[in-house]
Parts: structure tokens; C-alpha cells; sequence
């Protein structure tokens, strides 16, 4: 599982994920680490720029998660080549490849968590144009 992945910018997203190498369909290619913020500390992240950096951890309590590596980093798409499964217990998020994807190629996930489904609310709130993939 250890493969290369490193940031890039790109013109009108900002930065990206990307690898160096072939990741292929349904490969874990990486496992980071959550910082879980308490119900207490919500409001504030709420209502910081860091929120674009966070998960919802559990949404009936209220936390956040903030994932080490280049968890927090990955771009949207709603077609997306990659997906996470946040593993609560554990306290990690584990990135799937949802298809092969070749090297130099911008790993995406969705950010409602599942491939396909529109997420325009995300950047409606942040008055950024929104983009399908």
C-alpha cells in the first residue's frame, strides 16, 4: 500500500492529490489517521476555513474529524476515481481507488461520500462556482 503521492497545484482548484505510480481498482492506497474535534469545539471550526478541511465524524453528536496525511486534501468529483471509508472505532479513514488510476492522474473523492451523487450545497455555501468533475 505504500505508494507516492504528492500535491499539485492546478489552475482554478487549487491544490490536488496526486501518485506517481498506478493505483489499481479497489486498492487501499492510504490509511491516515482522524484528530476527532468535540461537539464542544463545532461551532468554532463551523465557523472557520478550516472547516473545508474536515469530515463529519458523527453527525447526531456533532464532531469532526480531521485527517493527517493528505486525507483532508483530496479535491471533489461526483464522478470520482476514489472513495473513503471512516472507521470510527479505529479512529482512521482508509482511500480506496473506485478505478485504476494512472499515474499523474488527480485522485478525487466525493465529498457526500458516495460516487455519483451532486454535492453543490458544499460550494454554494462557499460562494465558489461549482464544477461537476
Amino acid at each position: 500500500m505504500k505508494k507516492q503521492l504528492y500535491i499539485k497545484n492546478i489552475k482554478d482548484k487549487g491544490r490536488g492529490v496526486f501518485c506517481k505510480e498506478l493505483i489499481c481498482k479497489d486498492e487501499a492506497f492510504e490509511v491516515c489517521p482522524v484528530i476527532v474535534i468535540p461537539a464542544s469545539d463545532y461551532d468554532t471550526v463551523k465557523a472557520s476555513r478550516l472547516v473545508d478541511y474536515f469530515f463529519s465524524f458523527n453527525k447526531e453528536e456533532n464532531t469532526l474529524a480531521l485527517a493527517l496525511g493528505f486525507g483532508s486534501l483530496y479535491n471533489h468529483a461526483v464522478d470520482s476515481n476514489a472513495v473513503y471509508y471512516l472507521n470510527r472505532e479505529e479512529k482512521i479513514i482508509t482511500f480506496y481507488a473506485l478505478e485504476d488510476i494512472p499515474s499523474g492522474k488527480e485522485i478525487c473523492i466525493n465529498y457526500a461520500g458516495e460516487r455519483g451523487k451532486e454535492f453543490k450545497e458544499w460550494f454554494q455555501e462557499r460562494n465558489i462556482t461549482y464544477k461537476a468533475n
